[in-house]
This record gives C-alpha cells, structure tokens and sequence, in this order.
C-alpha cells in the first residue's frame, strides 16, 4: 500500500470512522494504519499509542461539536425552536454520517466501568451538549429544570440510538426530536408540571 502524507486532522477524521464501527477494545493500530494510508510504522510518527490517538479524537469530536453543533444553542437572532430544531439536525447529521452512532455514546458504553482514561473528554463532550440545550430550554424555563430537561434529552436520544443500532427505525431519532421541540411550546406558569 502506498504511503499517503496526511495531516493529522485527517487521521483523527479517520480513525473516528474505524473507532465508531469497531469500538476501541477491538480497533487494532493496524486498522487505524490501513485505513489512514498509513504502513504501521509511520503511524507511530503521528501517535505513539492507540490510546492517545483515542483520547485525541475525542477532544477532537468535542471541538468540531462546539464549533459545529453547540454553537447555535447561543445564536439568539434564532428563535428558541429554530435553535433547538437546528442543534438536533446537526448533531443527528454528525452521528449518522457514518455506521457506528455516536462515538461519545459509544464509548462510554464500552469504557466507562474499566478505565478512566477517556473520562474527561466525554464528561465534557456532555456537559456542553446539555449546557447548550438547556440554555435553550432556559427561554421557557427556569435553570434548573431547563438543565434537567436537557440531561433526559440526551439520555433519550442516546437510548434511541442504541435502537437504532439493533434495527430499530431512525424514525424514533426525529421523535425526540419532536418532543424536544414541543417543550419550548410550554408556557412559563406551566413549568412546575412534568413536559
């Protein structure tokens, strides 16, 4: 196989593909290697370890979501649900590009209860994506159960993608999407009861 130069945004965008259709425990340096167009060895020159490259694509997915994603939470000249509307698109966009859902998600699934390594960038990843959410929800509700409503949101939508994986229909993703949309339409002296 010839060997490519690449960049090393290139390589993260890469091996995101490989880690969210293998996993990370079954994802080997040689798979990362052929699929960047890389021999094994040159590999190496951009990451010493697979575990730095994973925690390097995290970081990665948490920047391009901010710059990509979360970002329009704050774009007040939007109304709320066109925020909201707009955030969900995007996000949905970026996770089913390509098989394997979302790496986030996926991750935690697969790492959480056996290393920490990999803990902050997700904590952060999720924390933005609920802090961004509830800000919207925070135009019809108070902050603590805007941050609230977010927190399920993102439960919810991870849950569905889980099914979505098994055979379910992406249907269920334009559902919460809905339903997300629909608790904006709450009026303020209505917040105390459950959306």
């Amino acid at each position: 196989m010839p060997i490519q130069k690449v960049t090393r945004d290139e390589i993260l965008q890469k091996a995101l593909g490989v880690f969210k259709r293998q996993g990370y425990h079954r994802t080997t340096m040689d798979d990362l290697a052929r699929a960047c167009g890389l021999l094994k060895g040159s590999f190496y020159y951009y990451f010493d370890s697979k575990e730095t490259l994973m925690k390097e694509v995290l970081w990665w997915v948490n920047r391009t979501s901010e710059q990509r994603i979360f970002s329009v939470a704050y774009q007040h000249e939007l109304p709320p649900d066109e925020r909201l509307g707009l955030f969900l698109d995007r996000l949905y966009a970026a996770v089913l590009v390509s098989e394997g859902g979302c790496i986030m998600g996926n991750t935690v699934l697969e790492t959480a209860m056996i290393t920490d390594e990999f803990k902050e960038p997700m904590l952060v990843f999720f924390t933005n994506w609920t802090n961004a959410v509830a800000h919207i929800y925070e135009t019809a509700y108070p902050t603590a159960q805007a941050l609230k409503l977010a927190q399920q949101l993102a439960a919810e939508i991870e849950g569905s993608l889980l099914l979505v994986k098994l055979g379910s229909p992406e249907s269920l993703l334009r559902d919460c999407r809905e339903r997300a949309i629909n608790r904006l339409n709450v009026p303020m002296h209505d917040c105390t009861s459950n959306p």
